[in-house]
């Protein structure tokens, strides 16, 4: 058996697989009364007391069906209450951290009427990238109403992407069929930073304005890149990581297309604070989404290669789910950290298989995106990079109303 799997992991390790490394008013009332008028006031209240007593226990006797009716009517108000809760934390975020304009504002926006607004992303099966379109459809909603266009004037939205994040050619091929097509506006969330390039050099020399998300592109044709911070994100998971391990063991880290902006930023913003501030964190290992070789086989050989590895460090929904998997599995006490709040991951934060998450403003990202191609249209200037925000979700904080559209469902 020892054979088998040292057999095994030379394998791995020749072709690449793993890659194993070291590391981380009142006013004052009034001061006194008459003591006559004191007394005459007292026995006022008293008597006014009394004949309320009265009437509302006639009330009481006399209306008891109408209360449970009031009582459901509150239960409802609660319930709208919460809903406007967690719809204005995702928007007010935004508004407030954004940048220097309001990407919530329609006031100075008036697309022309039948703007067609092309919209290609990772992929469209995520809970990520579907509350990403509940966004982008909101916004153009807003857009229609408050132009009020109707029928064949309406502003319209396409959204495509291929069946995985790993295939960069079959996105390469939808944003080709999306560019002939002549959009007014084109919003694109690149698996591979360089691949694209040429999409945008001609979506450029052909009037469309690109507006980036989630993961931006090496080009300085692209007008904005709405994302989160996620160098920033990473840094914080590196923090959360320590202190769940007390500030010392090893960590392996799981990331989605090494190709992809926010992969890299969430891992070197991870793997720089480890190394800078938690010395006795050891990153033994950092392993890649690829199309050959799933999440859950290299967790696996991870497991293999490092028995004692105490933490997995996850940097998007579709490595936690497949982590998750592997951990549950290995009846082992493992720390799994992520980015993304899906289905499943809020099960395991709830049960407390998996520590916390960082949820991203994939609504608020969405409705921004819109807005930014918009602005871009209309020769309006826009922030360079759109902070969207995230949040730090764990069993303590999960079930909070204000967090609702930090959830994927």
């Amino acid at each position: 058996m020892k054979k088998a799997i040292i057999g095994l992991i030379c394998i791995m390790l020749a072709t690449g697989v793993i890659v194993g490394c070291g590391s981380k008013k009142t006013e004052p009332e009034e001061s006194q009364k008459n003591t006559a008028e004191e007394k005459d006031g007292k026995e006022k209240e008293q008597a006014e007391s009394e004949t309320k007593e009265e009437t509302d226990k006639k009330d009481q006797d006399t209306n008891k069906e109408p209360d449970k009716n009031e009582n459901k009517s509150s239960g409802e108000e609660d319930s709208k209450t919460e809903e406007n809760m967690s719809e204005d934390l995702t928007m007010k975020v935004l508004k407030d951290q954004a940048g220097t304009h309001d990407y919530t504002a329609l006031e100075e926006l008036t697309p022309e009427p039948g703007s067609r607004i092309a919209v290609v992303v990772k992929n469209t099966k995520t809970g990520f990238w579907k509350n990403v379109k509940k966004g982008m459809d909101a916004a153009v909603k807003d857009l229609n109403e408050k132009m009020g266009y109707k029928g064949e004037d309406k502003i319209k939205l396409s959204f495509e992407g291929p069946g995985n994040e790993t295939d960069v050619e079959s996105q390469i091929n939808i944003i080709d069929a999306v560019l002939s097509e002549n959009p007014s506006i084109l919003c694109l969330a690149a698996i591979d930073m360089e691949s694209c390039q040429p999409q945008v050099e001609e979506a450029t020399l052909n009037g469309i304005p690109v507006v980036v998300l989630d993961s931006g592109v090496e080009s300085e044709l692209v007008n904005a890149v709405c994302a989160t911070d996620n160098y920033a994100a990473g840094t914080d998971a590196a923090r959360k990581m320590a202190e769940a391990l007390g500030e010392k063991g090893q960590v392996a880290i799981m990331a989605h297309v090494e190709s992809s902006e926010s992969s890299q930023k969430r891992v070197s913003g991870f793997t720089e604070e480890m190394k800078k501030n938690h010395p006795e964190i050891e990153i033994v290992n950092i392993s890649y989404e690829n199309e050959d070789t799933s999440m859950s086989e290299l967790a696996e050989a991870v497991l293999k290669l490092y028995p004692e590895v105490k933490g997995y460090y996850c940097t998007n929904e579709i490595a936690v789910n497949q982590v998750l998997d592997v951990v549950n599995a290995s009846n082992k006490e493992i720390k799994v950290i992520g980015f993304d709040s899906g289905e499943k991951q809020i099960k395991a934060v709830k049960d407390g298989t998996e520590l916390g998450m960082f949820a991203q403003n994939p609504y608020g990202m969405g409705y921004a995106t819109i807005v930014a191609g918009v602005r871009a249209d209309q020769g309006l200037e826009n922030d360079g990079f759109i902070n969207t925000g995230y949040q730090w979700i764990d069993g303590t904080t999960i079930e909070l109303p204000e967090y609702k559209n930090y959830l994927y469902k």
